[in-house]
């Protein structure tokens, strides 16, 4: 009889384990998680890029005030994308973003990749902004 209980006791642990694990995996028991799936993605993904083409810019930059700005705009996407990442779309953050990269687009000299590039990132900020 002892042998049927443990039995049962450990099956009914093991699908337990196994429902809460499936039920983790869903994202259905994460507050704002499926949320984040279906709206900050694509966010998540712009920010990257923009790290990205800002990162392949500085490659050519030499000068202190030049280097700044750069540093500047990667840190404010990075803080803007911090907060998203706990599921808060902040727009003054975000406003910030804009204005560093915007800044780098007009302070600095760039390649015409890097300009297109950045541009089209500063656009796409900027619509995400207005959608949201």
């Amino acid at each position: 009889m002892k042998i049927i209980g443990t039995a049962f006791a450990t099956a009914l642990l093991g699908l337990g384990l196994t429902a809460g694990g499936a039920l983790a995996l869903s994202g259905s028991g994460t507050p704002g998680f499926q949320e984040y799936n279906a709206n900050w993605g694509d966010i998540h993904s712009l920010v990257d890029r923009t790290q990205t083409d800002l990162r392949a810019a500085a490659d050519m930059e030499h000068g202190q005030k030049e280097r700044e700005r750069y540093h500047n705009a990667q840190r404010s996407l990075s803080t803007f994308d911090r907060h998203l990442s706990k599921g808060h779309f902040d727009k003054d953050k975000l406003d910030s973003a804009i204005g560093d990269v915007q800044n780098v687009l007009d302070h600095n000299t760039l390649q015409a990749a890097s300009r297109d590039a950045l541009l089209q990132d500063v656009n796409d900020l900027r619509a995400a902004r207005a959608r949201h």
